[in-house]
């Protein structure tokens, strides 16, 4: 999810569809049907989840597999995956970007952090640097959660997006960047963990409203596709121009006569950022444990 993603986020801005309530004739428009309109047939593992049963799944999770072990990863740049010296990497526990964070660390010159991070929990973390030197954008991650390493030691990298990434697609298109608001990204992955085709999202606010003025796009053979309108074989989805605000971002699928929600997730959005969340198929937070974090079925 890292080098062409980035590049949507804004593409979008341009690109993207509508959400006003009346089109060019004063006919009244359906800011969900700009987004939900796909035919084509979702790919992918769909047994875990009945779309008639509105109950999302649920698991247990092994008391015994939250353990606290180094992290062996480094912070890497979203796009070039370089590594990122001096960049501070916020964490917190509770799974939400609220007061102080529960761990911090700076990355080294070769990216490595020094820090210890739970397996088997479901944190937030943000990754920034030194806003003079314009390395890093804030970067935030919702719903990480790592599994029991055989190892000992975490080795999954942290995300960090650079200014540079952030500013220089815009500024091609001829786009000014809303500092104002935030940027959401993320995967819609199936039963099985993989990446979902044929599939559309919508942003919905905490009152559950579609957020108007919000652009969504998705990619083709890897690069953002104005005509693209559904996940292609990546999965990847991007909603710009997004307000500020606890977001929930709604995973649908077409069943041939009608559209199924599948999955979703809560994200929180904040300005002049980027804020990464995938969505797992029969979740509806964002929050999906490895089965290595499970209790073992019986």
């Amino acid at each position: 999810m890292r080098s062409t993603l980035i590049f949507a986020a804004f593409l979008v801005a341009c690109n993207g569809p509508s959400t006003n309530d009346d089109d060019d004739s004063g006919v009244v428009v359906d800011p969900f049907e700009v987004y939900i309109n796909t035919t084509a047939t979702a790919t992918g593992d769909h047994t875990c989840y009945d779309p008639a049963s509105e109950t999302w799944n649920s698991q247990t999770v092994d008391t015994d597999k939250i353990a606290d072990y180094p992290f062996g990863g480094i912070v890497a740049d979203f796009e070039t995956e370089d590594a990122v010296p001096d960049a501070t990497v916020d964490v917190w526990l509770a799974d939400e970007f609220d007061g102080a964070p529960d761990a911090t660390g700076v990355s080294d010159t070769n990216g490595a952090v020094t820090i210890t991070l739970p397996s088997c929990q479901a944190m937030t973390y943000r990754t920034t640097t030194d806003p003079v030197a314009e390395e890093t954008k804030d970067t935030f991650e919702a719903h990480q959660i790592f599994d029991v390493p055989s190892s000992g030691t975490i080795d999954e990298d942290l995300n960090s997006v650079s200014t540079i990434t952030y500013r220089l697609i815009p500024s091609l298109l001829g786009v000014s960047v809303d500092d104002d608001k935030g940027v959401i990204a993320g995967t819609a992955f199936d039963c099985n963990g993989e990446a979902i085709e044929g599939a559309q999202v919508i942003v919905k606010s905490a009152s559950g409203s579609i957020e108007e003025g919000v652009t969504v796009n998705y990619f083709r053979e890897n690069f953002p596709n104005r005509d693209q309108l559904e996940t292609s074989a990546d999965g990847l989805w991007v909603a710009s121009n997004v307000p500020e605000g606890t977001l929930t971002i709604e995973l649908y699928t077409y069943n041939g006569t009608d559209y199924d929600l599948i999955g979703a997730t809560e994200v929180p959005s904040l300005a002049s950022s980027i804020n990464i969340s995938n969505i797992y198929e029969g979740f509806g937070d964002g929050v999906r444990y490895p089965d290595g974090c499970l209790v073992a079925a019986q």
